[in-house]
């Protein structure tokens, strides 16, 4: 029995990692630096006072952050694209942030 879910285990893992999309303008490895820029931008910004309950999509493609959803005031706005910029790796940021 063991085997058999260790087999479904390996069969499930092959199977969703062809699910990965990577950008035909990324190697993989600027994929992964790509990924890891994400993640600490979104961490930043769930860590920063006044951003922590807002919905904020962050995408990235080699170095160049887009920010967007929805702030309640410039502010807001403001400071989160100001996260972005002074995150570890990031070369660029667009900050499509609307104010509700």
């Amino acid at each position: 029995m063991k085997k058999v879910m260790a087999l479904v285990g390996l069969a499930s893992v092959l199977l969703l990692n062809g699910c990965i999309a990577v950008s035909s303008k990324e190697s993989p490895k600027q994929f992964m630096d790509s990924s890891i820029i994400t993640a600490s931008v979104k961490a930043r910004l769930a860590g920063t006072a006044g951003l922590e309950t807002l919905s904020i999509n962050v995408s990235t493609l080699s170095g160049a952050i887009l920010l967007s959803g929805f702030a309640q005031n410039e502010e807001q706005k403001r400071v989160a694209g100001r996260v972005a910029e002074t995150t570890e790796g990031v070369q660029k940021v667009i900050n499509n942030i609307v104010v509700q």
